[in-house]
């Protein structure tokens, strides 16, 4: 069945003040409203040449704990978390504007862009958007990782996650709307295992984390600032990269995601693939 969409853009810009998680660096981000057949584009403002990246898997240029993309010499950084809230919202056409490498973290999920694009409002465009349909099932694996795209009427994700030595498994599964991805996943917040940290500072990495924006995993000890947002936030988190990741791919999808053991570089190992099969 060939399913046909409209293009979407924000109704108005709308703009957040923060810190990147990994850099550390304070950073302004402003949403802006874009023509029909844009998509979604990076602009670095602190940047004499307003240097643009967009937001396409072909430009992933690392994927260790976040997603970056880079054209030329020019980088942004964890872009996952605002992309997810755009594609959770159906949002084609958009110019994401930061003065630094990478946007505000907030509190590590998706809840304080949503509110952005609420605050926005959201602009139909006459123009449509033909999404992509997966017809053949397609795989990726890497070890205990497997990522599966799979025939389906409509944008389901199926997700199971877990620490190498098996600690907190979780699994998540459900039909992605507007309205199931912004009260079922966007308020995931991020997490991380303490004994992870001291390694991650080493590598110059969670400069700006801190427990008001990230879940701290301690043995089986939860440090998070107020009590957890759902009973499987952290496997609801990874779908909620997933999200970010996969809308790399540049159009809506309609399949059905089933991922085992996820992380970023195998997300966008998957969306590569998308392209390459449905090209």
């Amino acid at each position: 069945m060939c399913v046909v969409l409209q293009q979407q853009t924000l109704a108005k810009p709308v703009s957040f003040s923060g810190i990147g998680l990994h850099s550390g660096n304070k950073v302004s981000m402003t949403l802006l409203p874009a023509p029909a057949g844009t998509g979604i584009i990076f602009r670095r403002v602190d940047l004499e040449s307003r240097f643009e990246v967009p937001a396409q898997v072909k430009y992933v240029t690392d994927t260790s704990r976040s997603t970056t993309i880079a054209k030329g010499k020019v980088k942004v950084q964890t872009i996952e978390h605002v992309l997810a809230s755009l594609a959770g919202f159906g949002i084609t056409n958009v110019i994401i504007e930061v003065d630094a490498n990478e946007p505000p973290i907030a509190d590590g999920s998706s809840r304080r862009f949503c509110r952005m694009i609420d605050e926005a409002g959201i602009e139909t465009q006459r123009e449509e958007v033909h999404p992509i349909t997966i017809t053949d099932s397609i795989e990726y694996t890497n070890g205990e990782t497997v990522m599966s795209a799979l025939p389906y009427d409509g944008f389901k994700i199926s997700c199971t996650s877990s620490d190498k030595v098996g600690r907190f498994t979780q699994f998540f599964s459900l039909d992605l709307t507007v309205e199931s991805w912004e009260k079922e996943i966007a308020h995931a917040r991020t997490f991380c295992f303490y004994e992870e940290i001291e390694f991650l500072i080493k590598n110059g990495l969670i400069r700006g984390g801190s427990l008001e924006n990230a879940i701290v995993i301690r043995e089986d000890a939860v440090l998070t600032t107020e009590p957890m947002r759902y009973r499987e936030e952290f496997v609801r988190h990874k779908i909620l990269d997933i999200i970010g990741d996969l809308s790399l791919v540049g159009v809506p999808l309609r399949c059905h995601i089933v991922a085992i053991k996820p992380g970023h570089d195998a997300n966008c190992e998957l969306a590569k693939l998308i392209l390459q099969k449905s090209g």
